[in-house]
């Protein structure tokens, strides 16, 4: 995983509608550290580093469908 040098902060939060135009990533096809970062994110009120590959807007297919959030 390629941590970016913006500061900014990664959230996923669960959505019941997957945008149109979202970029739709299945858990399976993430690296070992974002499917770790997925993992402890998922229904959790807390953030991680942005990754370089996960970005803001994607949805992620894991348990449920989350919707990255990038800050």
């Amino acid at each position: 995983m390629s941590l970016r040098d913006t500061g900014r902060r990664l959230r996923l939060r669960r959505t019941g509608r997957v945008p149109a135009d979202a970029r739709v990533r299945h858990y399976d096809e993430l690296d070992d550290d974002e499917q770790e970062i997925v993992r402890e994110l998922a229904d959790e009120p807390q953030t991680a580093p942005e990754t370089g590959d996960l970005d803001d807007g994607d949805v992620v297919k894991f348990t449920d469908y989350y919707q990255v959030r990038a800050r």
